[in-house]
C-alpha cells in the first residue's frame, strides 16, 4: 500500500481523535453497533477549562506523525507503535490477497504473544473487504483486542490502487499498555478518500470523514461528522484543515462545533516528523462564544471570545 508521505494510509485520526496517524481502516458488518452520541450533550460553556479540553483533542501532545493525545509523551510513543502495527498489518495483508483475487482466512502470531486473524476477499480492480481480529495481540508492550473491517473501492489506474477506504470498528478496539487503556468504541467510522493522484506511488491529498468515540482511562471524547482535508506541504510536512463537525469533550457531556465562518485552509495545522508545528482553528461554544486554538513553534494555546464580539477576552 502506498503512503500519503508522512501520513500512513490509515491516518485514522480516531486513535484518540487528536489528528494522529494510526493504522487500520474498515468497513461495516450486519452486527456492527452504530456509534451514538449523547442526545443530552450541550454546547460547551465559554471557559478556559473547556477550551483546554478542546485543545487536548485537536492539538495536544502531537509529538510524532504517529502520536496520540491524552497521554504523556513517552506513552504516546508506545501507543503509536501499537497503532502503527495495525497500519503495517493492513498494508501487508491487503496487498497480499486482493491482487491475487483471493479469499483468505488466516491467523498470524504476534511478536510477543496472542494473534491476529485476517479474513476477506476481493479483486484487483473490483474492491475488497478485509476483517482484522486482534486476540490478546502483544507487540512492543501493547496488548490489542477487538475487530476492525476494511472496505476498499474506487480503483485508480494511475495510482494502481484503491482510493477510497471505509473504516468501521466492528467491536470496541482496546489497546492496553503501562497504566493506560485506550478504547475506540465499536461503531466508530472513518472514511478516507485519496486525492491529487500523481503517480503509482503518490497521492498528494486526502479527505477524511470521522464519527467516532474514544475512551482513554475512562474519559471519553469524540468527533461527529467531522471532515478534514490533508495535503502534502513538501517531503517532510503535511497540512490539515477542518471544514465541519462537532468535537465532544467533558466525557461527552458537551461539545464545540467547527466554526464554518473561519477558513482554516488559510491557517492549516502543519505536521512534520516531530509533530504539530503551526496552525489555527476556531470552534463555536455556547451563546455565540468562540474558542481559538493556535499552534506556534509546536506549542498549542487557546483563547476564548466569551460573547462572540470578536474580542478574545480569556486566554492561557
Amino acid at each position: 500500500m502506498k503512503t500519503f508521505k508522512i501520513l500512513s494510509l490509515s491516518l485514522t485520526a480516531i486513535a484518540v481523535l487528536g489528528f494522529s496517524g494510526c493504522g487500520s481502516s474498515g468497513g461495516g458488518s450486519s452486527t456492527t453497533p452504530t456509534i451514538a452520541f449523547p442526545s443530552d450533550a450541550v454546547d460547551a460553556e465559554p471557559t478556559i477549562e473547556n477550551a483546554e479540553e478542546v485543545k487536548d483533542v485537536v492539538a495536544q501532545n502531537q509529538n510524532s506523525a504517529y502520536s496520540i493525545n491524552a497521554v504523556s509523551t513517552s506513552d504516546s510513543q508506545n501507543i503509536a507503535i501499537g497503532m502503527k502495527l495495525i497500519s503495517d498489518t493492513t498494508m501487508k495483508i491487503e496487498k497480499n490477497f486482493y491482487a491475487l483475487n483471493e479469499t483468505i482466512n488466516e491467523t498470524e502470531e504476534c511478536s510477543e504473544g496472542g494473534s491476529i486473524n485476517y479474513s476477506g476477499s476481493g479483486s484487483e480492480t473490483g474492491g475488497a473487504t478485509i476483517t482484522y481480529s486482534f486476540n490478546n495481540c502483544i507487540d512492543s508492550g501493547i496488548t490489542m483486542n477487538g475487530k476492525i473491517t476494511t472496505v476498499l473501492s474506487n480503483y485508480n489506474e494511475t495510482y494502481s490502487d484503491y482510493t477510497y477506504y471505509k473504516t468501521t470498528y466492528v467491536t470496541d478496539l482496546l489497546l492496553s499498555f503501562s497504566n493506560y487503556s485506550i478504547k475506540i468504541l465499536g461503531g466508530s467510522t472513518t472514511d478516507i478518500t485519496f486525492t491529487d493522484i500523481v503517480d503509482t506511488y503518490t497521492a498528494n491529498g486526502m479527505k477524511m470523514d470521522i464519527s467516532a468515540i474514544t475512551d482513554t482511562n475512562g474519559e471519553k471524547n469524540g468527533q461527529e461528522n467531522a471532515v478534514y482535508y490533508f495535503k502534502n506541504q513538501d517531503y517532510y510536512s503535511t497540512s490539515m484543515y477542518q471544514t465541519q463537525g462537532k468535537i465532544y469533550i467533558n466525557n461527552l457531556t458537551s461539545y464545540v462545533t467547527y466554526d464554518t465562518s473561519y477558513d482554516m485552509s488559510q491557517t492549516p495545522f502543519v505536521f512534520d516528523y516531530n509533530g504539530l508545528t503551526s496552525g489555527e482553528a476556531h470552534y463555536l461554544m455556547a451563546n455565540g462564544a468562540k474558542v481559538k486554538v493556535t499552534v506556534n513553534g509546536g506549542e498549542a494555546t487557546v483563547a476564548v471570545d466569551t460573547d462572540g464580539d470578536g474580542v478574545y477576552d480569556l486566554s492561557e
